[in-house]
């Protein structure tokens, strides 16, 4: 941007500098007025100090109207008051208003015609009497030089002045840049912190989940092999025997699930070699460890299993089983059925019994929860109530999750 397109800032009323400078050369005017012989009586010479000089009081706010206003006076003062002056004035005067029409004109060709004005005021003087003349080549050169040298300082000044607004306009921004870039960091800390505290929060419930199904599943079967084993020992020690060793086989199962829970966020290198986790491919082994403890369990499965994703493998899993844990808890001996129907979007689970007790308290509420959450993960829906004298829990999942 060109340096003359703008001016500095104008305050709304007359500076105290200002109104000191045009007193200092309204009272250097009126000296030279006293001084000097002519022409005119003292009286018009004092006037024209004050006329040549007040006008400066508003070089800032209206700089071209001063300068028009010095070369009016000046002409009425030539023709008006004829003869040789014999101070300086109204150079200086020309040279502040040169100098101000440089520095403040906001319109940059006003600026340069107003210079060029007073330039030309300056140097016909001699050749019309003003001074003593008519004026050398040299002496007009000399004129020439100061008002050109007035208004060029006046321009490199302004020029400053931009820069440094310029500067400042910068060092603003810069500062509410490193103040927006300073909020931004620290929000995003706080949704980072935010997403870290949910993230724990969401494992803390998928470890609790993940341990409420296997600890409730197992024990309920180690809990009925163990009373059977103690009732037959003396009776029938061989089936005690082998109650016993279900139920070991159980415990030994659910403290291997249990690890792969709890060592979920152990290194790669320092994790032991863990068994699978369970999949609808074993669906049989929980149905056979059900009956083992005494649940009467049908299962019927339809359809083709077909590629599934281990999550949703595990997931659908762990419904059948906590649904089976509620049965046993609840419905005793009742007759249990297990239904699974694979199509091509999706897999079907359906566990019903006849049970009389409602699935109530923490426990079975906590399943429930679990058993609804799962298939919400994985864009499913589950229902779990009495339907037709039957208490079921039927639950579909889509093998894409959406």
């Amino acid at each position: 941007m060109d340096p003359l397109s703008t001016s500095p800032r104008v305050p709304p009323r007359i500076r105290t500098s200002d109104a000191l400078l045009t007193l200092a050369l309204m009272g250097w005017a009126a000296i030279e007025a006293l001084a000097a012989q002519g022409p005119g009586s003292l009286g018009q010479r004092l006037v024209f100090a004050v006329a040549v000089t007040a006008p400066l009081l508003l070089r800032r706010r209206a700089p071209v109207a001063v300068v028009l206003v010095l070369i009016g006076v000046l002409a009425a003062r030539i023709l008006l008051l004829p003869g040789l002056e014999e101070s300086t004035f109204p150079f200086p005067s020309l040279l502040v208003a040169t100098f101000s029409v440089a520095l403040y004109e906001r319109r940059r060709w006003a600026g340069v015609l107003a210079g060029i004005a007073i330039a030309a005021a300056m140097v016909s003087l001699p050749q019309v009497g003003y001074y003593d003349g008519p004026a050398s080549l040299g002496e007009l050169l000399l004129l020439a030089f100061f008002v050109s040298g007035a208004w060029i300082g006046g321009w490199l000044v302004r020029l400053r002045l931009r820069q440094l607004a310029v500067a400042n306009v910068a060092a603003e921004r810069a500062a509410s840049h490193a103040d927006q870039l300073a909020e931004e960091i620290a929000r995003t800390a706080l949704e980072a912190e935010r997403a870290a505290e949910e993230a724990v929060a969401t494992e803390r419930a998928r470890i609790a989940r993940e341990i409420h199904d296997v600890v409730a599943h197992s024990l309920s079967i180690v809990v009925v092999q163990a009373g059977a084993a103690e009732s037959l020992m003396d009776g029938d020690p061989d089936r005690a025997r082998e109650h016993i060793a279900a139920a070991r086989r159980t415990a030994r199962e659910a403290l291997t699930e249990m690890r792969h829970v709890l060592d979920v966020t152990r290194d790669d290198e320092t994790q032991p070699d863990l068994a699978p986790q369970p999949t609808l491919e074993r669906i049989g082994d929980l149905v056979d460890d059900s009956r083992a403890a005494g649940l009467a369990v049908t299962l019927s499965v339809e359809g083709r299993r077909g590629a599934v994703p281990a999550g949703l493998d595990l997931a659908a899993f762990r419904i059948v089983q906590e649904a089976l844990t509620n049965a046993r808890r609840h419905a005793g001996q009742t007759p249990t059925t297990v239904r699974l129907r694979y199509d091509d979007e999706g897999i079907d689970i359906e566990v019903s019994n006849a049970m009389t007790a409602e699935v109530g308290g923490r426990g079975g509420e906590r399943g429930l929860i679990g058993m609804r959450e799962r298939a919400r993960l994985y864009g499913g829906s589950l229902d779990a109530g009495r339907h037709g004298g039957m208490f079921t829990v039927r639950a579909r999942l889509p093998r894409s999750a959406t």
